[in-house]
């Protein structure tokens, strides 16, 4: 379903439900501007933020997604790219030709990276790479504590996270929110982040990592993790983060 049908519906579900604007915000943990902008057909709502509304309305959120939901994807900022890379990372299906975009892609994007550096020199490299190092040490620390603000304070204000095959959770509440549901779901303890390679070009910083956690039946789960950090006002900063389950 897409707008304005969409904010049609969820109006009309709404008012059946006898909630005003401000009573179903305050569940949802929106504004009431935005939930006006949605209503009346000015934006798209995010997947995350629509399935929070039909969960406030007792609506089963597939009900709104009969023709699919790359209508929602392609309002956030990038989505369809991250989706279709997160795709490769997929290996059960077209195994050989996705290793070897993804060879390909690596490569480019290190090289590039690398003749980036070269002409701008290294003056963050060093520095981010220790943050990084200790960024990694202290997020299996926080996350196993429950420390989810600890752990959000690295992430810009519009940063993105996208994880598995999840729509992305955009900005930091939302990324608070994924990882807070994980730690009281209890889905997976951290055990360890290896980071795979830094690469820094002037003031932006690309990092591959493992990581490794351990689920309540004691499987050992691994995920690839892409990170792009932007060095802004004095400090680094995650933008976007990429977490694909591999094995």
């Amino acid at each position: 379903m897409n707008q304005p049908e969409l904010g049609k519906k969820i109006a009309e579900l709404r008012k059946a439900k006898g909630f005003t604007q401000e009573e179903l915000v305050e569940q949802c943990n929106l504004n009431v501007r935005t939930l006006q902008r949605i209503e009346s057909g000015e934006v798209s709502p995010r997947i995350y933020t629509l399935k929070m509304i039909c969960a406030a309305l007792d609506y089963t959120s597939n009900d709104l997604f009969e023709n699919g939901d790359n209508g929602f994807s392609k309002t956030v900022w990038l989505g369809h790219f991250y989706r279709n890379l997160i795709d490769l990372f997929n290996l059960k299906t077209n195994t050989m030709k996705k290793i070897a975009i993804l060879v390909i892609s690596l490569t480019v994007l290190g090289l590039g990276i690398f003749l980036l550096s070269s002409k701008s020199g290294d003056q963050h490299g060093s520095g981010i790479k220790r943050i990084i190092e200790v960024q990694n040490r202290n997020s299996v620390r926080w996350f196993n504590s429950g420390q989810i603000d600890s752990l959000v304070s690295s992430y810009s204000d519009n940063a993105c996270f996208y994880r598995a095959n999840n729509a992305p959770f955009c900005g930091k509440n939302e990324i608070y929110q994924c990882l807070q549901n994980a730690v009281t779901s209890n889905l997976f303890k951290m055990i360890d982040i290896e980071i795979i390679s830094v690469n820094v070009a002037a003031d932006i910083a690309v990092e591959k990592s493992i990581t490794r956690s351990r689920t309540p039946s004691a499987e050992i789960v691994e995920t690839i993790n892409l990170q792009e950090w932007h060095f802004t006002d004095g400090k680094w900063l995650i933008v976007n983060d990429i977490d694909v389950l591999i094995k």
